[in-house]
């Protein structure tokens, strides 16, 4: 018989900076109400801003790769009547469980070639991998999901609290972590890459929560890594980058992904009504984490181009060798003519790009992006980016010493398009306390006009969404 393969150790949280610092896990659920609020909130405020992110419970086996590994927690607050509350609540998978109960890590990181066996968890846990539904938190058709990279979504409450996993009644096997919610029609659109073929597919949600689209497939001819994606109103628009996952390699002791820039950049036009061929234009290669939006506009000649604002790398920092480098950028697609032109509102390199996202799919004006100023680690950002596409200028606010992760529009109540403020959580390098801004959209360079005091340290984490309350559809 053949023995079980060696446990690897868990990993050392005080040699990962990932796992310290800002980014430290906290431990236990808490609420609280009443909190202290400095300056003013916006008038009529009324919603939950909701954030996910990684907060391991135990140190994973063998590795931990930000912002790929960890376990989901969700911290939220709560906007009513001028005052505000907290709460924070785990993401609770079957294996998490297991994990809980065992009182210590039985799952690796993905990048270690290690799944426990029956000796260790479950026979129907055995062998399998982890979910990790720690990267977004999306509200939809009455439904709030927790998000993992392909995995199914966690359903949770309202409050936070763990339902379980959700498949759309067994249509859809998993979904990617930024599905696009259109604003006019209540559709959720999204895709899934696999490591088995079809390698990547797509599907549309109905404003009603059931599915209406798919899934279908795109031909892809490798398993592809893509972690984000845009729509407008008639397509899908997939940046294909040459990521490519290497399991031979990953066995034999190599990464798991493999960065092939000889390949290029494959951009896939597809139509969201399913009728008609996917366009393929194809460029140099780079690596895109987040888009901001893309729209349609009619060319001069009558032709239509696609729009996509976003931010973009020279290559991920998961894969391939060498310097990085970044920039905040535009590409403008020609469907016709099958050609892309990419230019740069910024050179600096700029993270979690955002809009006002009641214009997804449509014209926008403004987004914003995450930045660093001075000499900080990897992952940690300081510095907010707000682009005027009308005329290419670029404002900045700096935070100094207090770090944040994405930045999220929140409409003001009763206003105009674009109007509003944005908002995030932040930690301080130093003292490790949390708070709670908000700037003012169209005067970011002034900081702050109002400042929740969290009583609790907030981990820096990943992506999260403004939900406004029923009463105030904004």
């Amino acid at each position: 018989m053949t023995p079980p393969p060696a446990v690897p150790p868990p990993v050392d949280p005080a040699a990962v900076p990932a796992l310290s610092g800002v980014f430290a896990p906290v431990s236990g659920e808490r609420d609280a109400d009443h909190l202290t609020v400095e300056g003013e909130l916006p008038v009529g405020l009324s919603g939950a801003f909701l954030r996910n992110g990684p907060n391991p419970l135990f140190p994973p086996l063998g590795s931990y790769t930000y912002p790929l590994d960890g376990d989901g927690m969700i911290h939220g607050l709560w906007f009513a009547d001028g005052a505000v509350r907290y709460r924070n609540r785990t993401v609770w998978t079957p294996q998490l469980e297991v994990e809980r109960d065992a009182g210590q890590a039985r799952w690796a990181g993905l990048m270690t070639p290690y799944l426990p066996g029956p000796d260790l968890v479950p026979a129907a846990l055995a062998n399998q991998y982890k979910p990790l539904p720690d990267i977004n938190i999306v509200r939809h058709a009455g439904r709030y999901l927790a998000l993992a990279e392909v995995d199914p979504p966690v359903e949770v409450t309202a409050e936070l609290d763990t339902v379980g996993p959700y498949d759309f009644g067994g249509t859809i096997p998993g979904m990617c972590a930024h599905p696009r919610i259109d604003p006019v029609t209540g559709e959720m659109v999204l895709f899934r890459y696999d490591i088995e073929a079809p390698f990547l597919t797509w599907s549309v949600v109905g404003a009603d929560g059931a599915v209406s689209a798919g899934p279908r497939s795109v031909d892809v001819d490798l398993p592809t890594m893509i972690h984000d994606f845009t729509i407008t109103p008639s397509y899908l628009i997939l940046f294909v980058g040459p990521l490519v996952f290497d399991f031979e390699a990953l066995l034999s002791g190599g990464g798991m992904l493999s960065w092939r820039p000889e390949q290029g950049m494959r951009i896939a036009v597809v139509p969201r009504d399913g009728v008609g061929p996917v366009r393929w234009i194809h460029t140099e290669a780079f690596w895109v984490w987040h888009f901001a939006n893309a729209f349609e506009r009619i060319t001069p000649t009558g032709g239509t181009e696609v729009v996509v604002d976003y931010t973009e790398w020279s290559r991920p920092g998961l894969a391939g060798v060498g310097p990085i480098t970044g920039a905040v950028s535009r590409a403008v697609l020609d469907l016709a003519a099958a050609t892309v032109v990419i230019d740069h509102f910024d050179d600096q390199p700029a993270e979690f790009s955002r809009i006002d996202d009641r214009l997804t799919g449509r014209p926008h004006r403004f987004f914003v992006a995450t930045g660093k100023t001075g000499d900080l680690p990897v992952g940690e950002q300081n510095t907010l980016v707000r682009v005027d596409t009308r005329d290419s200028s670029v404002e900045r606010w700096v935070s100094g010493e207090w770090v944040f992760d994405e930045v999220v529009f929140v409409p003001a109540p009763g206003g105009g398009v674009e109007e509003g403020t944005y908002v995030t959580f932040r930690t301080h390098r130093s003292t490790l306390e949390s708070d709670f801004v908000f700037l003012e959209a169209s005067d970011i360079a002034a900081g702050p006009v109002a400042r929740v005091r969290l009583p609790f340290r907030v981990p820096a984490g990943l992506h999260g969404n403004w939900m406004p309350s029923e009463e105030d559809p904004t």
